[in-house]
């Protein structure tokens, strides 16, 4: 089996996390791992550009970075600041759009790439499940990147590129249990995602099964978008 060459962006986040464990006894997988908390900021495109020519050989890009709302302590304000909105879609929008450009540029093996979006780039979000109200702005920028990644989906496929999201629901991560109980109450499967729903998933879209989808937004949520 020919070994596939994966970089996966936010090797550090939960995701990405879960994902380096997945493929790190592989011997069919060279990984090669970044992180913005190491000082790799995806929205310098020179910075990217420098990075991927040092790693031309890539087959497969994993992007499992942004910025996520959930991370944020202080109240949400009803009506968010425009800088708010601002950092927001230079970090889910601006940064994936520089990765994708400067792969496909430069690394002239890239087969396929696996964005993450969310549920709320689909449809709103479902407040009263959560203690303080979702980011507006972090809706925004992840409606946004489901263009983005439309848009270079259809640019590309010629090239054989393939280029993907995928919508994820509810991850479990020892959330409060009251969340939970009502989270999973818009979920026909009541079921919290685990590490390896994600895992298989990103693994099926960076090999040659999945040859044929290209610009999708796959829905992982245990049917929550049914409701």
């Amino acid at each position: 089996m020919k070994k596939r060459n994966i970089l996966i962006v936010g090797h550090k986040g939960l995701i990405g996390k879960h994902l380096v464990n997945f493929y790190k006894n592989n011997k069919n997988i060279k990984l090669v791992c970044i992180d913005k908390s190491e000082n790799f900021d995806l929205t310098k495109k020179e910075l990217v550009s420098n990075f991927l020519k040092k790693n031309k050989n890539l087959n497969y890009i994993i992007n499992a970075s942004g910025k996520n709302d959930h991370v944020i302590k202080n109240k949400r304000e009803i009506f968010e600041d425009n800088n708010v909105l601002i950092d927001y879609i230079y970090q889910n929008v601006i940064a994936p759009k520089n990765l994708i450009e400067q792969s496909v540029a430069i690394c002239k093996q890239i087969k396929s790439i696996v964005n993450f979006a969310s549920l709320y780039g689909l449809k709103s979000p479902y407040h009263p499940i959560y203690k303080k109200r979702k980011s507006l702005s972090y809706c925004i920028s992840k409606h946004a990147m489901e263009g983005l990644t439309k848009y270079y989906a259809a640019l590309y496929a010629e090239k054989n590129i393939r280029i993907n999201n995928i919508r994820v629901g509810g991850v479990e991560n020892n959330q409060p249990k009251n969340f939970k109980n009502n989270f999973l109450k818009k979920t026909p499967n009541k079921k919290m995602l685990n590490k390896n729903d994600i895992s298989y998933l990103v693994d099926f879209l960076c090999s040659e099964k999945s040859k044929n989808i290209i610009g999708e937004n796959i829905n992982l949520e245990g049917g929550y978008n049914l409701w």
